[in-house]
């Protein structure tokens, strides 16, 4: 259901309480930890949604993320206050239940969102393929252990996870400086922007990237999508490899390579094409004189133990 503005008020005021107590606590010469929850907190509640749509298929789902690995997941409501890392709490990790598969787009994610310096901004993403929830929470709070002066945050939609990690603090002996919050699941769509969301993204077609629309707001906050799924992300990242190769190699080894072309092939043209091509079978070359250098080396170096008797 599409929250009411009533509901996603109350998140927003929840948000910045927190925000103020974790001030307070600065201001008391204390450190600020927070292990977030990805989605419904950090991000929106789509995934999750998704994932429910196609009745916990995880190969649908799968190819569902598959065509969005260059599409950071959108913006939840707390992440205002996890930008804030450094102004307000030293520090903060990732605890998530998703797949090692979703992992790249929660890190693409932190990319988006961090600016130029990743490690102040997460220390960890901890997932499920790493171990369960609760074990993350002891890794969080084990790491704390001995720094009495940082209070550590769980801030989760899931009110289960909450209490676990704080059963963790409370075996650890860290109770008093743990603090777990249940944040509300917030959602602005419907159910059937979400159904629309989803099949706009695996309706798309093409060999290139397809911008799809977001819920809400279409185009503006819209989904760039991949009708191939990974197969169209190694495209996509090889011939970015392929053409800032080939510009760099030019204008380093221009001389070279037109010189290797015109040898190779005196009657045709020279092109950027051309070099790059010129390039590879330099490349070849040079790959083979190693190989066969390395095998000389070897065949002394073995040579030699046998003269010493080793």
């Amino acid at each position: 259901m599409k929250s009411t503005p009533e509901e996603i008020y109350k998140a927003h005021i929840l948000v910045q309480e927190t925000q103020a107590e974790i001030a307070k606590l600065i201001a008391r010469g204390k450190r600020v930890h927070i292990g977030w929850d990805f989605d419904g907190v950090l991000s929106t509640p789509l995934n999750e949604d998704v994932f429910s749509l196609t009745q916990f298929d995880l190969k649908r789902f799968f190819e569902y993320q598959a065509r969005l690995s260059m599409s950071p997941p959108k913006p939840g409501i707390w992440l205002p206050l996890a930008k804030q890392v450094g102004e307000l709490q030293a520090s903060q990790d990732i605890v998530t239940a998703q797949s090692s598969f979703m992992m790249f787009r929660i890190m693409l994610f932190c990319m988006w969102h961090c600016g130029n310096d990743l490690s102040s901004w997460v220390r960890w993403i901890l997932g499920v393929g790493h171990q369960a929830k609760l074990g993350s929470f002891r890794i969080i709070l084990e790491s704390f252990k001995n720094d009495p002066e940082t209070v550590i945050y769980c801030i989760d939609d899931n009110a289960k996870h909450v209490i676990a990690f704080l059963d963790a603090s409370q075996e650890l002996g860290m109770i008093e400086r743990t603090k777990g919050i249940i944040s509300p699941t917030i959602r602005d769509y419907t159910r059937e922007q979400l159904n629309l969301h989803y099949k706009s993204v695996m309706g798309a077609e093409g060999d290139n990237p397809v911008l799809v629309p977001g819920t809400p707001g279409g185009y503006v906050n819209g989904f760039l999508t991949l009708p191939d799924g990974l197969n169209g992300f190694r495209k996509v990242v090889a011939d970015a490899f392929r053409q800032a190769e080939q510009t760099s190699v030019i204008k380093q080894f221009g001389p070279i390579l037109e010189s290797t072309f015109r040898d190779l092939f005196p009657d045709e043209p020279v092109t950027p094409g051309g070099l790059h091509y010129a390039l590879r079978i330099l490349q070849g070359e040079a790959a083979h004189d190693t190989a066969m250098i390395n095998e000389i080396g070897e065949t002394i170096a073995y040579m030699e133990r046998l003269k010493e008797g080793k």
